[in-house]
């Protein structure tokens, strides 16, 4: 099959062989950080994650040879069915760490979220090449937005911040790709940033336990001076005014309420524990203190394959999973780290590149929101373990060991090859 589709200079080759090879290297990596366990759940879990790798090329296939129109007439069907097992997942999941993301089918846990990002995709990508969004007409983005917050408010519930934060983070370059401008997208993103200019101050007042008094609304204080400048120097209409400045100045108070008001200290340690794991060094902290450490010991070439000190003591807690990439940092060193960052980097770019090639609206919209969704996870997943983001749980794609994440990044690798060899004309 891979012959036939080279000869027509369809197949993209490069991006197939980059997603084989950091499979291939996720495979290696979670063998050297459970093969210490001879016996108990962490037991043989490379062979479990082969047999995944496996059925993830088998749907890779399957979803290259799959015609783009069928694609297109399946999205709204394929977004019901992610939704039907997210509510599955809450009325009858597996509670496992006190979080009811999973469902037991034919023997098999799989974790409905995984598959919503792909079906969320799917609907978006199908509602925006027939139809635009632009802040000149609010309406426009009802529908979109309910697409969105239907399945939010599902993952919120069971509870998995992490996956419903890749929700909102696919819609801004599927938006702007369907023509969505620059200053609309910064208007959007504004009250985020409001948000978290107004939180920074009151995370690092809470660490050293020192109060910044007036001096903690100077970042947000410029911040929104630049908003207004924007509006004013852009001509932007009266009620994009209204808007900009009411969201902006809702969420800066908001937290502020929120984190005076309703968290409690063990709470707030969670949220600062990655500017400061020493402040809980045995409890929030300590995830991060150790990914730092083994990243830290593997210096520029790493300890080695296996010798990884770390992983072998079992220090890291879920070494196999969230924090993949600092096994790789332990035993490979900046080199290996640098090696991964920049194959995940060319499979990325040339996701988007797919764009280039393909005239269908649709399927340019799978392809950058695929490409958002693989550069999301890699992105929190690598400052997550670096402490530089707090610990939301995201999976590291290709590395990190999990079947139902497997398959799901899978069909995006897919959708991306697809949008190549598919016929176009639709």
């Amino acid at each position: 099959m891979i012959d036939d589709l080279r000869k027509k200079n369809r197949l993209d080759l490069p991006l197939l062989f980059t997603a084989i090879t950091l499979w291939v290297m996720g495979i290696f990596l979670v063998y050297s950080a459970t093969y210490i366990h001879e016996s108990g759940p962490l037991a043989g879990l490379y062979k479990q994650q082969i047999i995944w790798f496996g059925m993830a090329l088998a749907i890779i296939f399957v979803i290259v040879a799959i015609p783009g129109r069928w694609l297109f007439n399946g999205a709204y069907i394929f977004y019901g069915f992610s939704l039907l097992l997210l509510l599955m997942a809450i009325v009858a999941g597996v509670n496992v760490m006190g979080a009811q993301r999973w469902i037991s089918l034919g023997g098999f846990k799989i974790q409905p979220s995984e598959f919503a990002k792909v079906g969320l995709l799917l609907a978006l990508a199908r509602y925006l090449s027939e139809k635009t969004v632009s802040l000149n007409k609010i309406t426009s983005f009802i529908v979109p937005g309910l697409i969105i917050l239907v399945p939010f408010a599902l993952v919120m519930k069971q509870p998995d911040l992490g996956t419903a934060l890749v929700f909102c983070t696919v819609a801004l370059p599927l938006f702007y790709w369907s023509r969505l401008s620059l200053l609309e997208v910064f208007y959007i993103v504004s009250p985020l940033l409001s948000l978290l200019l107004a939180a920074i101050p009151l995370l690092l007042s809470f660490s050293s336990g020192t109060s910044w008094g007036i001096f903690e609304s100077i970042p947000w204080g410029i911040f929104f001076i630049i908003v207004i400048g924007v509006l004013y120097i852009t001509r932007s209409p009266i009620f994009l005014w209204i808007g900009v400045i009411t969201t902006n100045i809702f969420t800066s108070i908001i937290i502020t309420v929120i984190w005076g008001s309703f968290l409690r200290d063990y709470q707030k340690m969670r949220i600062i524990s990655f500017m400061n794991p020493q402040l809980d060094p045995f409890g929030a902290g300590y995830q991060v203190i150790q990914s730092k450490v083994a990243v830290g010991s593997g210096h520029i070439f790493g300890k080695g394959y296996l010798q990884g000190t770390q992983s072998r003591l079992s220090f890291l807690p879920e070494q196999h999973t969230d924090f993949i990439f600092s096994v790789l940092g332990e035993q490979f060193g900046i080199v290996g780290c640098s090696i991964v960052i920049l194959l995940f980097l060319f499979l990325i770019i040339r996701g988007l590149m797919v764009t280039h090639n393909c005239r269908n609206r649709f399927l340019n919209l799978l392809a950058v929101g695929a490409s958002a969704i693989l550069c999301f996870h890699v992105f929190v997943n690598i400052a997550m373990t670096l402490g530089m983001m707090p610990v939301t749980g995201l999976p590291l794609p290709f590395l990190s060991y999990g079947g139902s994440f497997t398959i799901t990044v899978a069909i995006l690798i897919g959708l991306l090859l697809n949008a190549r060899v598919t016929d176009q004309d639709f």
